[in-house]
């Protein structure tokens, strides 16, 4: 046989999965079977799961994963942008055979937080292998500098088409992200502010959780820095209420730490053990990206 012409396609794609629509019911934590037990995975080291035994943490020893539910979110916010998932192969002239199976996923994150130990489970529900969950080391994301995160899988099986949903952890903790449903990120930070107010007597208010603004695309060959205000009011469950662009640089700078400040969620202020709403402003400072650090 030619070897030239041993392959009909060099790379052919299956078709491109699709964010699940339906949202997420809570919070999870990932677990992954360990001598015997299921045990709560803090770390990721390439795709193996760590896990914590006597205050180290070492590799487990089986790999049947599970996601839990769990009562909240670690309070910090990954932007998810440019989204890639597919599954490729190479087929065999003449027959139905495939080879190099693989699964990949693409995508660009950032955050204002500094997150440390962060590992990424895509949880899969495909055509032909049913459900599937893959783990993936990031290492860590540093404030307000994006990084690509790139994920190719060796697989057995074809996938077939199907959806996914990402979860991002740090330090075994999920995190929000702005793949999550609006409505499923308010309702879990409705959750998570009431508990942190619920016992107290008298507080000020303060900044909770939320991304930071994209520099805007139309400003990107000019590589310009720039700032806006964004005032507000902050609701008694600490929702952003009545946003507007106080002042800005640029328009646009205006136009985009306007979209930031909808997502953010405060501590409301707390007087006499009651919730009260305030008025506030928020400054943003805009400079031009660096380029992504990439992880291949």
């Amino acid at each position: 046989m030619n070897p030239l012409r041993l392959f009909r396609h060099a790379c052919a794609t299956l078709p491109l999965f699709t964010a699940l629509a339906a949202p997420l019911a809570a919070q999870n934590l990932l677990y992954v079977e360990h001598d015997g037990k299921m045990c709560r995975v803090h770390s990721a080291r390439g795709v193996r799961p760590y896990v914590e035994v006597d205050g180290k943490l070492v590799a487990a020893s089986g790999n049947r994963v599970v996601l839990r539910k769990f009562e909240e979110y670690l309070p910090a916010f990954v932007a998810v942008r440019d989204v890639d998932v597919r599954s490729t192969y190479m087929g065999v002239i003449g027959t139905a055979d495939t080879l190099n199976k693989e699964f990949h996923f693409r995508a660009k994150f950032e955050t204002p937080y500094q997150l440390d130990d962060v590992f990424i489970v895509l949880d899969l529900d495909t055509e032909t292998a049913g459900k599937q969950l893959f783990v993936c080391e990031v290492v860590g994301l540093e404030p307000n500098e994006p990084k690509w995160v790139s994920v190719g899988v060796p697989l057995s099986y074809e996938l077939g088409s199907g959806h996914f949903q990402l979860h991002i952890f740090s330090g075994g903790l999920e995190v929000l992200h702005s793949g999550i449903p609006f409505p499923v990120q308010e309702a879990a930070l409705d959750r998570m502010v009431a508990k942190r107010i619920e016992s107290v007597r008298d507080a000020a208010l303060k900044p909770f959780v939320g991304p930071a603004p994209e520099y805007p695309a139309s400003l990107l060959k000019a590589k310009v820095e720039g700032q806006a205000v964004v005032s507000f009011r902050v609701g008694t469950s600490g929702r952003i209420l009545e946003p507007v662009i106080k002042s800005a640089t640029d328009p646009t700078f205006g136009e985009a730490a306007l979209a930031a400040v909808r997502l953010w969620r405060f501590l409301p202020k707390v007087k006499n053990g009651h919730p009260v709403e305030t008025k506030a402003e928020m400054p943003f400072v805009f400079a031009p990206p660096h380029p992504p650090a990439d992880k291949s």
